[in-house]
């Protein structure tokens, strides 16, 4: 086995690997044992021909072939470990020839992560305040969400909910054929066209009405941007949204045992407090991060950020399949490429990585560690108002490392948090009543 090594790019480099026959001929004898027991050669029972004999039917290349699959990832993987090598990603194979056996592996090395004078970070937390408004405007959506509809006799009005018969055309085609279809008449709300519920406006009912309307030229359709669509409408009923008085009897309709009105809003400007402190806390804690991330510097390796990139694309194709929807079509319908989309990966998955090494930096930095017991603790407490027992699936490897891995990133983010206001670690402060312990001695303080 001949291996050669590339310089160091951009945290990757790349292994040149050389195979003789002696190196081969392991994984040509495991390729034939699973070979021989699915093919039939004439004057010997099925699994019983020799080696030599599959060899001369199928050829050498074949043997190699059933095995390359198995075969370049382990010889990979002892590459790197024999170069002491650390890889953080799936290497990126290429097999060069087959006689001689030839292959390259570009090897994503860990990224070099330095994140400077991260303990000058200071930031201080705002005070959290709401808006004037934010009362009114919470009770408001209250009313409208156990608001009624009722029917009116008048012509439409901005708010209104209306049922109509509908019938767009471009030219002589049909582009839209609805009965009794449904529309809230609201200039924000774009269906089933840009402009189509303000056109409905001052309509009455029963009384079969045609207009046209623009498409503008970006709409998501690309054989409907830019054209002119006639419609013909007709209004089957009007509805307009009735708002509940403001009273008792409106909150005890909320729920949650209010009786007065009082105790909605003194239990709404509660949430909103709490909703409030937990925003700040979020805001805060991101722009202690951004801050980290911008005095940090940290080389990626580019294959790391390529393969990030590619499970986002396929995780997003998965999501899109379980939707029932065909994921070309689904790319159309938000105006974009398979190119623009992986370009968007790409970008997120670099400004992911950076965000998740520098953190990993820092906790190493700061000696951020949770042990077992830290992590029986957290699951005993995630189940601590559940009157069943712990469930034995909380208890498995894998919810350990997660439990792990995320009280981990919590503790880290919360040291981040006391460097920014001036604390010291828990194991400086060790150190420095450490330091000012008197020592034994001549000169020690006799009791």
């Amino acid at each position: 086995l001949k291996i050669t090594q590339d310089e160091i790019v951009e945290q990757q480099t790349v292994l040149h690997i050389e195979l003789d026959d002696n190196d081969i001929d392991p994984y040509l004898e495991r390729a034939y044992k699973k070979v021989v027991q699915r093919v039939n050669i004439p004057g010997f029972r099925k699994g019983k021909a020799p080696r030599r004999i599959i060899e001369q039917f199928f050829g050498k290349e074949t043997l190699i072939n059933e095995t390359l699959d198995s075969m370049l990832p382990e010889i990979t993987g002892n590459a790197i470990s024999e170069n002491d090598l650390d890889a953080v990603s799936i290497p990126s194979i290429n097999l060069e020839s087959i006689d001689p056996f030839q292959f390259t592996a570009t090897v994503p090395l860990r990224p070099i992560v330095d994140i400077g004078q991260y303990k000058d970070i200071r930031l201080a937390r705002e005070d959290v305040s709401l808006p004037e408004e934010a009362l009114n405007d919470r009770i408001e959506q209250l009313r409208l969400s156990v608001a009624t509809w009722e029917p009116v006799d008048r012509s439409i009005e901005t708010g209104d909910m209306v049922s109509a018969d509908i019938n767009g055309q471009i030219g002589e085609t049909d582009i839209l054929t609805e009965k009794d279809a449904v529309y809230l008449i609201n200039e924000e709300i774009d269906r089933p066209f840009p402009g189509f519920s303000e056109k409905l406006v001052g309509l009455d009912t029963d009384n079969p009405t045609e207009f046209k309307l623009e498409i503008p030229g970006d709409f998501n359709d690309p054989d409907i941007a830019g054209q002119t669509v006639n419609f013909h409408v007709t209004i089957k009923d009007i509805k307009h949204r009735v708002l509940p008085e403001l009273d008792d009897q409106f909150a005890q309709s909320i729920g949650d045992g209010h009786k007065t009105l009082g105790d909605l809003k003194e239990e709404i400007e509660k949430s909103l407090k709490e909703e409030a402190e937990s925003e700040s806390n979020r805001s805060y804690r991101e722009s202690l991060i951004l801050a980290l991330i911008e005095g940090s510097s940290i080389t990626l390796p580019p294959l790391l950020i390529e393969h990030e990139a590619n499970r986002m694309m396929e995780e997003q194709e998965r999501m899109v399949t379980q939707a029932n929807m065909v994921f070309d079509d689904y790319i159309n319908s938000i105006g974009k490429t398979r190119e623009e989309l992986n370009d968007e990966f790409q970008t997120t998955a670099k400004d992911q990585l950076i965000r998740s090494f520098v953190m990993s930096k820092l906790s190493e930095e700061e000696s951020v560690d949770i042990s077992d017991e830290d992590i029986e603790k957290r699951i005993d407490e995630l189940f601590a108002n559940s009157e069943e027992d712990v469930p034995t699936s909380s208890r498995t490897d894998e919810m350990k490392t997660y439990i792990r891995n995320s009280m981990k990133v919590e503790h880290t983010i919360e040291r981040l948090e006391s460097i920014a206001q001036g604390e010291e670690s828990d194991e400086v402060k060790k150190e420095q009543n450490t330091e000012k312990e008197p020592k034994g001695g001549d000169d020690a303080p006799k009791s």
